[in-house]
């Protein structure tokens, strides 16, 4: 069932950090997260801001692209979105927990796709800077929505900080039920 992808991703981060407070990118084996991939982003932090290391094949057709080496945020708007995302990345590094993000998405023609976000902080180490690793899920109101990259605005609508599988399963749960409602915008799941 697509909803328990969110919760797979923190239960195998949470496995494979043991006592840390975050695992690195090497402890990642992504043959254990095989099921995860073709929606799991992985994002570098570097000096000049995070850039797309990998992304999954549904995250990129629901982009309409494959954003691999490109800055983040560099096809969406308003700045400000951009930044409230991103400011995800830095809480989940600063408190060493996942953050569970919610956003909407409003395609150029104006249909809505409602996106849920479920990041994940890699330390660095001797071979890879810090990363996150993420799920991503959307819902959209058309199954002839076009991508999101180039012509979306988004909005981020909820952060919850996650310290428990419950916790991501009470906030997938939640999320879905906001998205399939009428005033969520989306009837659509993928």
């Amino acid at each position: 069932m697509p909803l328990t992808r969110h919760n797979e991703l923190y239960r195998y981060w949470d496995r494979i950090r043991g006592g840390r407070g975050m695992p690195t990118r090497s402890d990642v084996d992504p043959l254990d997260i095989i099921r995860l991939l073709p929606v799991v982003g992985l994002i570098e932090r570097r000096d000049e801001g995070y850039f797309w290391r990998l992304i999954g094949t549904e995250i990129a057709e629901h982009f309409g692209r494959n954003l691999t080496g490109e800055r983040y945020g560099d096809h969406f708007s308003p700045t400000h979105f951009i930044d409230a995302t991103m400011a995800s990345f830095d809480a989940a590094f600063e408190r060493e927990v996942p953050v569970f993000d919610e956003f909407v998405y409003r395609s150029d023609r104006g249909w809505t796709h409602a996106v849920s976000r479920l990041v994940c902080p890699l330390a660095a180490d001797q071979t890879h800077p810090p990363m996150i690793i993420h799920t991503r899920l959307y819902r959209h109101e058309n199954l002839q929505a076009a991508p999101v990259a180039d012509q979306a605005w988004g909005e981020l609508r909820n952060r919850f900080f996650i310290y428990s599988a419950e916790d991501v399963d009470r906030q997938t749960e939640e999320w879905f039920a906001r998205a399939s409602s009428p005033a969520g915008g989306a009837v659509q799941y993928y």
